[in-house]
């Protein structure tokens, strides 16, 4: 029999362009052949969504998230609503609640075994630091959530996986992170999350930090100091990893095949390659670590455009595809 995961899909800040890619996404029946979508966020907020881009969709709701008719054509929705009146394209407190609150009921939903994975629309980090929240975004939120000590951001770009060591830090504070035992901590767990997402002996290239990665220390010293003895430990374990490469040239050997997976220091270095290839190859973000699968998109609200009918929807399709065939990967290993 055919696995099918049920995958949670929270809609975002309903401010922003998450409802609409979301709904756009739903559109495609090939979501439908691979998963069984449960829609969570606010049903006022999806039919507006509908009504006003002239969606050729309907809704239903639901609290029965395994025996409910997934059937191409009709949104099935755990509704989790809202109690005010909001505005597209305008950041406010209760929207930074509303996200809050949809992330909230898929982790719920995915502790109680009622679902299989979670994939999460953008979330504005304003707003939900306007309601409240301690954390820097919605990915440490659900490793808290989840009891997960070390989260890992993974993005999935064409058949390359890259792994940022550092996300929501100032730059400061991260190159000030990097020494010799985070290094060998955070490439070892690297590695275990390429192995549960289905790569047993992965090709791992590793980014330098300094500018040619040091130049042999005529340009820093800490590729000589943490970086080469790292390699070294790895590769004495078995780790299939690569000297300290320049980050102005890991990427082309990563998108070539070269690699499986990049290791790349902090947040922009990664993401300046991320989001020039991201209309070039399919792109989507992995959250390491956690005893679920949850996956992203790789960009934010856009308040500018939401509602207008002209949000890409491309990288939600994938995230919510690339949760689905994760999650059967794994069901799969453990018979089902």
């Amino acid at each position: 029999m055919k696995l099918k995961p049920t995958v949670g899909i929270t809609i975002g800040d309903p401010a922003g362009i998450g409802p609409e890619i979301v709904c756009k996404t739903m559109l495609d029946k090939d979501i439908y052949e691979k998963m069984n979508p449960l829609i969570i966020g606010d049903l006022n907020v999806i039919n507006n969504v509908i009504k006003t881009l002239k969606l050729d969709l309907k809704v239903t709701s639901t609290k029965d998230t395994r025996n409910s008719n997934y059937e191409y054509g009709t949104l099935t929705v755990y509704d989790v609503p809202i109690n005010y009146e909001f505005n597209p394209g305008v950041l406010h407190i209760e929207n930074g609640k509303a996200a809050l609150e949809f992330i909230y009921k898929s982790i719920e939903l995915v502790k109680l075994n009622l679902i299989d994975a979670v994939s999460t629309s953008p979330t504005n980090k304003e707003a939900m630091k306007m309601a409240g929240s301690k954390f820097t975004g919605a990915t440490e939120l659900i490793a808290d959530l989840s009891n997960a000590k070390s989260p890992s951001t993974i993005v999935k770009q064409g058949e390359c996986y890259i792994f940022q060591l550092t996300t929501h830090l100032p730059i400061k504070d991260a190159i000030s992170k990097i020494n010799y035992e985070f290094l060998y901590t955070e490439i070892t767990k690297a590695k275990k999350d390429l192995e549960l997402i289905g790569l047993k002996n992965p090709k791992i290239g590793l980014s330098g930090l300094n500018p040619h990665a040091g130049d042999g220390g005529l340009l820093g010293s800490e590729e000589k100091e943490y970086f080469v003895p790292v390699v070294k430990r790895l590769r004495e374990e078995g780790v299939n990893i690569s000297d300290p490469i320049p980050v102005d040239s890991i990427f082309t050997k990563g998108y070539s095949g070269q690699y499986d997976a990049l290791i790349i220091l902090y947040h922009d270095a990664a993401n300046i390659a991320i989001k020039l290839m991201s209309k070039e190859l399919p792109t989507f973000v992995i959250t390491g670590g956690l005893p679920f699968i949850r996956t992203t998109v790789a960009h934010g609200t856009a308040y500018d455009i939401a509602y207008k009918g002209i949000a890409d929807h491309t990288q939600m399709k994938q995230a919510i595809l690339g949760a689905a065939s994760i999650t059967i990967k794994k069901l799969e290993e453990i018979g089902g």
